[in-house]
């Protein structure tokens, strides 16, 4: 029987170009991917671009294209970077692809009817670089993102939310359970505390600006 081994890169933004941050991930995917089939391993290796977002929508704007044009224009940029640094990827994943929208539909589905979805109003820090809210005890330097470093905006917006705080005990007692369900060992007691301190429900949805997949 065959092993098998998944391995992804993040999805790149098409805000800007693909750059050496792109490139050292992919890369040390590449190598790991590569690796493990010399091994014996059926290996799948997946990268790809993240298209949609308000940044993305914004960087469209700016250039006066519609958001489709401007993603249609920059994922061939990942693409030949990744043939010119001879990158043995298995798929190449764009989130403008009827596929992806369909999954998408498809989990958030499964998800809503195990009744694990609700609508609610979400007003906090939002951070347009990594398109993500900031809780307040995350916040760094004032007013400024703790991943990226930039600038935070005050949101306000009617939301859905995913009930992720429903699972913290569930996901404690697997941890437990499963001592290698968390590797490197060594960031086990991190993650276990960020845990403990208790999971926020998660907003998965926007309604600021167009340009995603409905929901």
């Amino acid at each position: 029987m065959s092993k098998n081994f998944y391995v992804t890169t993040p999805i790149y933004y098409v805000n800007g170009d693909p750059h050496v941050g792109s490139a050292y991930t992919t890369i040390a995917a590449d190598v790991l991917a590569r690796y493990k089939k010399s091994k014996g391993f059926d290996v799948f290796f997946l990268t790809g671009t993240d298209e949609h977002g308000q940044k993305v929508e914004e960087a469209a704007k700016m250039r006066e294209l519609t958001p489709q044009a401007w993603t249609d224009s920059m994922a061939p940029r990942f693409i030949d970077m990744w043939k010119a640094l001879d990158i043995n990827y298995t798929d190449f994943i764009r989130t403008t692809e009827p596929r992806h929208k369909d999954a998408v539909k498809k989990i958030l589905k499964t998800v809503h009817d195990k009744g694990d979805i609700y609508k609610g109003e979400y007003e906090g820090k939002y951070c347009v670089s990594c398109e993500t809210f900031v809780p307040e005890n995350q916040i760094v330097n004032g007013n400024h993102c703790p991943d990226c470093g930039k600038e935070l905006r005050t949101v306000k917006e009617e939301s859905y939310f995913f009930k992720m705080s429903k699972y913290q005990d569930a996901l404690l007692d697997h941890i437990e359970k499963h001592p290698d369900f968390i590797l490197p060992h060594s960031r086990k007691n991190e993650v276990v505390s960020f845990i403990k301190q208790g999971l926020q429900d998660l907003s998965i949805s926007r309604n600021t600006f167009e340009w995603g997949i409905p929901i």
